[in-house]
């Protein structure tokens, strides 16, 4: 039966490892921590063999005694999601439970190499439970060491141990269970069950040796433990939600596509409502309500930078006087939203899109030295709202500059910085264009 057991235990282990080879459900990124320490502490039976007058308790129950006896440490890698091995190094103290077994004592070193199966990503628990389950099993050696002084003869009497302070080397397989729990996010804690199989093991439990040529042993480990997730992920390998590769192409060409479909809405846009759209849009800031070309280029016949429908009508230079009709249009434009320098994502220099309006800006302090502007830095939303209130100044700043390099008075020119615009759609990548400015007001 035992055979049986250890043979099964084993296949089920190997056809494990080799289904995770075979299928397309690893974590393709490999992002999941692969080390694992792991210590436990409990009780340790010896169940069988024992020498005469000598026993470990009840003999109804394969757990015949509790009280700790066994220390165990142990380093686990998970080579997939799903497999993995780990060695452990662990001692047992052995002794008497009862008034009815003669005092022995014996102690024990074992290590063992083992393979695990994450039977929770098996078993498909869900991604958000706590609970985990690992299923291990492998080969073990032990040194076992008898501090057994007295025995019994063939007369029952006693008579001191020939074998004390001996000690035996034997292996055999283990195989257990641990069911785990996940306490914080790289810590969880255990109990593990395991039972030791021991081939030619002469020695008794007891630390007395059996008059036979071959014999077998049995333990049964009962411990709780915590093990601890090493890596640089912050959640407990065993836990952590991995993508199958199927999964990470469907959710690239999901962006790929949302990107797209982005850019086209971009490109189909007409931001200043010249009827020409942006992409094929030559000036896509022309001044509103001025006549365009095909080509979305503001109609200027005399080529005197200032739009036809904007110049006076009796003939003169364009925006050659300032009067309050004037200021009345130029307020018009800010309210319509169409006297802003837009900027491009984390830039704090204007985009070559508004190069338009940042002209016509120009054009009007020159044509009117005693006019001055207000200019207010905007941001979008995303990103730290400290560092975005400082780019929006440093755009109104760099707005300013500019103009001033143009031969402007710097005094003429107020800015300030109004930090991030939440009245747009931050959602849309769009919305986000439209947030990134500087709007422009004349200060009465």
């Amino acid at each position: 039966m035992k055979k049986i057991l250890l043979i099964t235990s084993f296949f089920i282990v190997f056809q494990a490892n080799a289904q995770e080879e075979n299928e397309n459900t690893s974590d393709t990124t490999n992002i999941y921590n692969r080390w694992t320490v792991e210590a436990m502490t409990g009780f340790s039976d010896g169940n069988y063999p024992y020498g005469t007058g000598f026993g470990s308790g009840d003999k109804k129950h394969v757990l015949s005694h509790f009280k700790i006896n066994s220390f165990d440490l142990g380093l686990r890698y998970m080579v997939t999601p799903k497999f993995g091995f780990k060695a452990n190094l662990a001692y047992a103290k052995y002794t008497e439970s009862d008034n009815i077994s003669l005092p022995y004592e014996t102690n024990q070193y074992t290590f063992a190499f083992q393979g695990v199966i994450n039977a929770a990503r098996v078993l498909d628990f869900k991604s958000d439970s706590r609970i985990g389950l690992l299923v291990h099993g492998g080969i073990h050696v032990a040194s076992l060491t008898s501090k057994t002084e007295t025995t019994l003869d063939a007369m029952f009497q006693e008579v001191p141990n020939p074998y004390y302070e001996s000690t035996e080397y034997h292996g055999g397989f283990v195989a257990g269970i641990t069911p785990q729990y996940r306490i914080t996010p790289k810590l969880a804690l255990f109990a593990d069950l395991s039972m030791y199989f021991n081939y030619r093991q002469h020695m008794n439990w007891d630390g007395t040796v059996a008059n036979t040529g071959d014999l077998y042993g049995k333990s049964t480990n009962l411990s709780l433990g915590i093990s601890y997730s090493l890596g640089k992920d912050k959640i407990h390998g065993d836990w952590k939600v991995l993508k199958s590769e199927n999964e990470l192409k469907t959710a690239a060409l999901q962006n790929e596509l949302k990107n797209k479909i982005e850019d086209i809405e971009v490109m189909l846009q007409d931001t200043d409502r010249d009827g020409v759209v942006d992409y094929l849009d030559a000036e896509p800031n022309t001044i509103g309500g001025v006549a365009v070309d095909t080509k979305g280029r503001a109609i200027d016949v005399n080529k005197n930078g200032v739009p036809d429908e904007l110049e006076p009508r009796d003939g003169k230079r364009g925006l050659n006087t300032y009067d309050e009709n004037e200021a009345t249009s130029f307020n018009y434009l800010v309210d319509q939203g169409i006297v802003n320098i837009f900027f491009d994502t984390n830039k704090d220099t204007p985009n070559t899109a508004s190069t338009n309006n940042l002209y016509y800006i120009i054009n009007f302090l020159k044509k009117h030295p005693e006019a001055k502007v207000r200019a207010r830095g905007f941001a979008d939303t995303t990103g730290d709202e400290k560092k975005n209130e400082e780019l929006a100044q440093k755009r109104a700043m760099n707005s300013k500059e500019f103009i001033v390099k143009s031969g402007i008075s710097a005094d003429r020119i107020e800015i300030l910085g109004s930090g991030e615009d939440a009245s747009m759609d931050t959602s849309s990548k769009t919305g986000r264009q439209l947030a990134r400015r500087v709007s422009f007001e004349l200060i009465k």
